[in-house]
This record gives structure tokens, sequence and C-alpha cells, in this order.
């Protein structure tokens, strides 16, 4: 059974970790607060625990409106990917819901470093009902962005078949067979999966999330993409001529 873990910005509003907890049922969960919320959420996630069986821990992050803060969310931010990965979770993902804007920013930049995926939770309008499934928002990787742009046209192709030429139940869905079928191999199909292009339903059988349906289609009918990712990673690989 796959194994979850969350990492949520929180502050004053509370609501969307709920919504994260049932939406993404995890097995642990770390809060990112401030110093002025830790005793609060250190009472909620206590709650939460015996509520939802999960385990978890609270960071504090300290100085959050001084000069230091981005540094003190971002370290923060790691420190929780790094502790996740070392308790082995297949699944992490960074939600940047709760907390101030520049929690929100610093933690995304910290998990797109790590590779990890990042969600929003929508808040319902007025007495509209949290309904967790339309609620959660995920955000398409810049990893996925990246991996997927270096495919071959044959494997793009592939992906944007399962939703112009399959009807009905089978549309967005794709299997481990067909993927074959080019050469492209089932770990491959397992990374995007992490990545949450794709939800896995069994095992040789996936369906394409929306951000992934998203990144095939924008990859797909706007080559431009592909190529302003490529000249950055172009960027990223040369040198600088002092230290080459």
């Amino acid at each position: 059974m796959a194994t979850t873990g969350l990492i949520m910005t929180i502050g004053k509003s509370t609501e969307h970790v709920k919504t994260s907890i049932q939406y993404y049922n995890p097995d642990y969960i770390t809060l990112l607060t401030s110093e002025e919320y830790a005793s609060t959420t250190r009472r909620k996630l206590s709650h939460w625990k015996k509520q939802y069986d999960l385990d978890g821990d609270v960071a504090v992050i300290k100085r959050l409106f001084t000069d230091e803060s981005a540094e003190n969310i971002m370290t923060e931010s790691l420190r929780a990917i790094d502790v996740l990965r070392s308790a082995e979770l297949e699944y992490i993902f960074m939600g940047i819901t709760g907390g101030t804007m520049h929690m929100a920013a610093a933690a995304s930049s910290a998990a797109t470093i790590a590779g990890v995926p990042i969600f929003y939770v929508k808040q319902p309008d007025g007495e509209q009902v949290v309904q967790p499934n339309k609620d959660v928002i995920e955000m398409p990787t810049l990893g996925a962005y990246t991996r997927l742009s270096k495919l071959p046209p044959e494997a793009l192709d592939l992906f944007r078949s399962v939703f112009t030429l399959k009807e009905d139940d089978e549309k967005g869905k794709i299997s481990a067979s067909e993927a074959a079928n080019i050469g492209m191999p089932q770990g491959f199909l397992d990374y995007l999966t992490r990545q949450r292009v794709l939800e896995k339903t069994d095992e040789s059988n996936y369906v394409f999330t929306y951000s992934g349906f998203s990144m095939v289609r924008m990859l797909h009918d706007n080559p431009n993409i592909a190529k302003l990712i490529e000249k950055q990673n172009e960027k990223l690989d040369e040198p600088d001529h002092m230290f080459g």
C-alpha cells in the first residue's frame, strides 16, 4: 500500500488541513507555522492524529517577519521534505494554502528545488459544502515538465491520444502495455505517478490527472514551452568560464 506524507503551511485558519487530510489520506503530516501559532498548531495536530489515525509534527519558522524569513521558511521546508524521504514515504506533497503569502512563496521554492508536487486548497464560497475532490488543486511540477519536454514526439502523441481517441470510461487512461509498444518502460509511468502526472489504478494501468493532462496538452500544442525549458536547462548546464 502506498504511503503518503504532507507538508502544509498553516496560520490562523485550519480548514485547509482537514480538507487535505480527507483528500490524500496521509500517513504523516508536517505543519509549518510561525512562533505565534506554534502552540495552537500543536494542539490541533494532537487532535487530528487521533481523529484521522496519522502521525505528524510541527515545524516552527522563527523570525517570520525579518530579513531572514525566506531562508528560514525554505530551511524548514527542505528539512521536512528530507525527514519524509528518510522515512521512505512513497508520495510527498507540499500544501501552500495556510499562513502568509511569503510562507507560500518560499515553501513553493523549496518544493520546486526538491521536486515535490505542490497543491492548494480552494476555499468554499459562503455555505458551500467542502468537497475535497474538487477543492484540492495540484500544480504541475517543474521536474515533470522537464521530463515530458524531453520525450520523443511519439510519446507525447501517445499521451495525447488517450484524450483524443479514447471515449467514455477509457478516456484519459493508459496501460503499461500501450507504453511498452513505443519502448517506454513502466518505471517511467511510475515516476510520472510520483510527480502527479498520472494516478496508478492497478498494477499495470494508469489515468492522467488534470494537471498531467494540462502539461501534455501545453507541450503538444505549444512547442515553444519545450524550447524555453530546453534553453533554460542549457543555461544551467553551461559552466562559468571561471569555474569550468
